[in-house]
């Protein structure tokens, strides 16, 4: 397979570099310790001996301090450490407690009075609160927070809401600093754990999880990290370490339960016509982790598995059903009303994951790691959540996949260091159709029920990746370089539209068979297509400190992505064969951390750099696939030269169709990657008593963001509030219906004010507080959409900046806070508490106002024509509550009961999903005023009660 042979080549280089003293890496699965040894009058002392011990699992490792007495311990495992500095002629210090987190730079500064060996000096010591040499700022969740806080789900990346300038939309997507969900890059173990198809976490976002939340043992979120080691991260980098075994077994299980009885009754929406039902809910997550040595300091596992099993109400509700029609509607479709909508139904959600971990300390400058992860999910009725999506045009949604890691951390010396990441995963995500007796058929944004224009379909997605970095540090400079390749594999069959779809304006248009479009497809491939897409990327970094309380890092980053060569070419549409490469990728940043007093307390930090995404490859496979000869779709506008069908017929071969005129899939001529341009400046401040506040300033620009517009849409003049007016039966190029073009001339602005403040885990509590003032602003907020339509070319597709407006997850309002609170007699309390502004909308017209046969257009009403996203859902409140109670028997067994609310003071959080504001009766011509625009018709979550137990050994 293409790329094969050069990620051979590749691991001969990488295991060659190994074996000689080169550059080593930063620090994206463990942490660093440095400092220096002085005398008791402020001089430095070189040639000291300086150890680290991990008090868990043994491992040891020595340096000798330099000239200028300082030390340096890189690759450093998280967890706890002792550190002993000794000399000849002075008493040696030995520092206990000191924790090393995921990513943190810890210094430890020795000073040793003149004495003997035998006169040891015993301190404990902690971490620096404030790291002052770190030019980013990262969102961390350590142990404490991940074992502790009430988590709605078991899934770790939840935290993700926890972080400043993010917001998780209704899919689960993370939007970080006002980017789309997929300019994030996720991180588990130093490997890629990311779907490059569709962009998102390996896994997706429908699955309660895809890591055990008992098996992760730290979570960070970089927003603005300045750091070349990172690539593909506009957004914000998602990074987390799975858990170890130590020289102490241990034990863990634990099961939680919720069912409709813990749960308040769903709060009625002013505008719905029924509250879901509690019937059918019930929650059950179970599992067990399991910890040890195989032999004590060297050898060590741990595994763990985590399930789930979940069924609970999905509403539904067509809009504007004609009353006394339900006879009709069974008539025409052989499908019961009641048994399709206006009912809730059941919706699953069953988990079940597995990891190992075996870590094998070779030798005390050389540590392995080799790790597994299996995830398998099923969930029926999970293609939709929609109110409006009835039960036939859901689907059944599985997922399955297994990622193999190893990690080699290697001490080539004093100076040097070595990491290598070598990772093979692979991912199957079958879905399948709860129907396909008849065609999908779409009324309006009303109802939608038939088969599932793009069920069935199927994924596998198979990657190898190897990694490398390097660092070398010298008196005033830390080398930084390395390499990272991923072969990514493709089997994509998504044969959209086989079954035929079928839209109508209203139900009046569907029972009087007035279809205002029909669209089939075609295939003599059966909607499939194979392909690779190679990525390649590499950095070089210079950390440099001027002076001891200043750091300034300074890099550039090159990204590519080798995108795959179409294997049929249309001749009708010569651009069918070109998949354009983005090869000018090269990605500058420099960033200063500098402590102004020279204390270790405050520091000003800063940075600014460029910053590239990925092409999801869903898009590529799309325009391989419907080229007009591998998948020949259809789209027609139900007019005398278009005829559609009468429903529920379809066509029997593409030789019976009116029109052989196929619908393309293509990207524009030069097509580039987003790019991003960022700029922050903040300042950090320790208060001591473990508080820490601070505040920053963040500022970013992207171009280059994909949106899909027709290039068939002849414009003939102007409507009457200025956007373009279209004539359908013009064409530009008369052999095709539409023609999607993925172009990259969409951008967004952001800017953000964050106040932190913070206490770290001591005297038994510990809080994280954060308050986010932004503003994001965008011309399209499309994800990857491949649906040619409003919400992905703009109202008016020829004038992008019509479109401008809040990006389509603009917060300008955010607080979050969570705290731990260990009480007395062993009792546990953690909360959770949210607060935001409610998401914009666009308010939509009934009518076609520019004529592109496409719905979705802004409403123009009393001569104003309304902006995108220029109304707003209401406020966002919530708060989750966890208490626990530890009892304990014996020396090593303890039981904790755990009982855990969610939504704690059950806010409604309604919010609408009836964005059209003008209604239109084709039959008369005449348009009306939505008296339930704007009126809310969904309810969040009610107030829900959940029991747990643990026991740990």
């Amino acid at each position: 397979m293409r790329g094969r042979k050069v990620f051979v080549k590749l691991l001969v280089m990488t295991l060659a570099l190994l074996a000689s003293p080169m550059w080593a890496q930063s620090n994206i699965t463990t942490g660093e310790v440095l400092g220096t040894v002085k005398d008791a009058e402020g001089g430095v002392l070189p040639g000291a001996t300086v150890e680290l011990r991990n008090v868990d699992t043994g491992l040891v490792r020595r340096t000798v301090t330099n000239a200028q007495g300082a030390f340096r311990f890189e690759f450093v495992p998280v967890g706890t450490y002792e550190i002993r500095a000794e000399l000849s002629g002075f008493r040696p210090e030995v520092k206990q407690g000191i924790a090393v987190s995921l990513g943190t730079s810890v210094r430890v500064e020795f000073t040793l009075n003149v004495g003997t060996l035998a006169e040891e000096v015993t301190v404990t010591a902690a971490a620096p609160l404030v790291e002052t040499t770190r030019p980013d700022v990262a969102n961390a969740v350590g142990e404490i927070q991940i074992a502790n806080l009430p988590l709605n789900g078991r899934d770790f990346l939840d935290f993700i809401a926890l972080t400043p300038q993010s917001t998780v939309d209704d899919l689960g997507r993370a939007h970080i600093g006002g980017m789309r969900g997929i300019q994030n890059n996720f991180n588990i173990d130093g490997a890629n754990a990311q779907s490059t198809f569709f962009g998102e976490e390996r896994g997706g976002t429908r699955p309660a999880f895809t890591f055990s939340q008992g098996a992760i043992k730290e979570f960070q979120v970089i927003p603005s990290s300045y750091n070349v080691q990172f690539g593909n991260a506009s957004g914000g980098i998602i990074n987390a370490i799975t858990k170890s075994g130590t020289n102490d077994f241990k034990l863990e299980g634990w099961y939680y339960f919720r069912d409709e009885s813990m749960m308040e009754d769903f709060k009625k929406p002013p505008a719905a016509t029924v509250a879901p039902q509690k019937r059918a809910f019930e929650q059950h997550q179970f599992g067990l982790s399991v910890g040890g040595p195989f032999i004590k300091d060297k050898l060590h596992y741990f595994l763990s598995y985590d399930g789930q099993r979940l069924d609970r109400p999905l509403a539904l509700e067509f809009r504007n059903f004609p009353a006394g029609r339900e006879a009709d509607f069974e008539a025409k479709t052989g499908l019961r009303l009641a048994d399709e909508s206006f009912r809730t139904v059941t919706q699953t959600n069953d988990d079940d994951v597995i990891l190992g971990k075996v870590d094998w300390q070779v030798s005390s400058s050389l540590l392995a790691t080799f790790r597994h992860n299996y995830s398998n999910y099923e969930g029926q009725n999970a293609t939709s959540d929609s109110i409006t999506t009835g039960v036939s045009n859901n689907g059944l949604e599985r997922n399955k996949f297994n990622s193999s890691v190893l990690n080699l951390n290697a001490v080539l010396g004093g100076n040097a260091f070595n990491e290598l990441i070598l990772q093979y995963a692979k991912e199957e995500r079958p879905r399948m159709a709860n129907t396909t007796a008849i065609p999908e058929v779409a009324i309006s944004s009303d109802a939608f029920f038939g088969r599932n224009n793009f069920l069935p379909n199927n994924l596998i997605e198979e990657r190898t990746q190897i990694a490398n970095n390097f660092s070398y540090y010298l008196e005033k400079h830390g080398i930084k370089a390395g390499f990272n390749v991923d072969l990514v594999s493709y089997d994509d069959y998504f044969f959209r539209y086989q079954g035929g779809r079928y839209f109508y304006r209203s139900w009046n248009d569907f029972f009087n068979n007035k279809p205002s479009q029909y669209i089939q497809s075609f295939s003599d491939y059966d909607g499939r297509v194979k392909f690779d897409t190679n990525y390649y990327s590499g950095y070089l970094q210079d950390e440099w400190k001027p002076s001891p309380n200043l750091t300034i890092t300074a890099g550039v980053r090159y990204d590519f992505q080798d995108n795959p060569k179409p294997e049929e070419t249309n001749p009708k549409f010569p651009n069918t064969g070109k998949i354009p490469d983005d090869k000018n990728n090269w990605a500058p940043r420099v960033g200063f951390a500098w402590d102004p007093f020279g204390e270790g307390k405050t520091v000003v930090r800063g940075g600014f750099g460029y910053f590239y995404d990925i092409t999801p490859t869903l898009l590529l496979a799309n325009a391989m696939l419907t080229n007009g000869i591998r998948v020949v779709r259809v789209t027609l506008n139900c007019t005398s030269t278009q005829p559609c069908p009468t429903f529920p017929n379809t066509f029997p071969s593409l030789g019976s169709l009116p029109v052989s005129t196929p619908d393309l899939f293509v990207f524009a001529p030069g097509y580039e990657n987003p790019k991003t341009k960022r700029f922050s400046i903040g300042i950090e401040q320790e208060l001591g008593g473990n508080y820490a506040v601070g505040g920053e300033f963040i500022w970013s620009y992207t171009k280059h963001l994909e949106r899909l517009l027709d290039l068939n849409l002849v414009p003939v003049g102007y409507t009457e509030f200025g956007t373009h007016y279209y004539n359908p039966s013009l064409k530009n190029y008369r052999d095709f219906g539409r023609i999607g073009q993925f172009t990259d001339d969409a951008e967004s602005r952001y800017w953000a004010v964050v106040l932190k403040a913070r206490k770290r885990w001591a005297d038994r509590w510990m809080f994280d507080a954060s308050y986010t003032y932004s503003k994001w602003r965008d011309n399209n907020s499309n994800e990857r959409t491949v649906s040619l339509g409003t919400y992905g070319a703009g109202d008016d597709q020829l004038d992008i900046m019509d479109n401008w407006g809040p990006g389509d997850y603009d917060l300008t309002h955010k607080f979050v806070l969570s705290a731990v609170v260990l009480l007395p007699f062993d009792i546990q309390l953690s909360t959770i508490a949210t607060v935001r502004s409610g998401y914009p909308y666009t308010p939509t017209d009934g009518r076609d106002l520019n004529n592109d046969t496409y719905t979705g257009d802004r409403a123009w009403w009393n001569g104003v024509h309304y902006g995108r996203n220029s109304f707003r859902q209401p406020y966002y409140r919530n708060v989750d509550l966890r208490l626990s109670k530890i009892f304990r028997f014996g020396a090593s067994y303890e039981l904790e009961i755990i009982g855990e609310a969610f939504n704690l003071f059950d806010n409604s959080n309604f919010r609408t999903s009836i964005t059209q504001m003008v209604n239109y009766d084709r039959t008369r011509g005449v348009a009306s005023l939505n008296p339930n625009f704007g009126r809310s018709n969904l309810a969040g979550s009610p107030r829900q009660y959940q029991v747990g137990l643990k026991f740990r050994l």
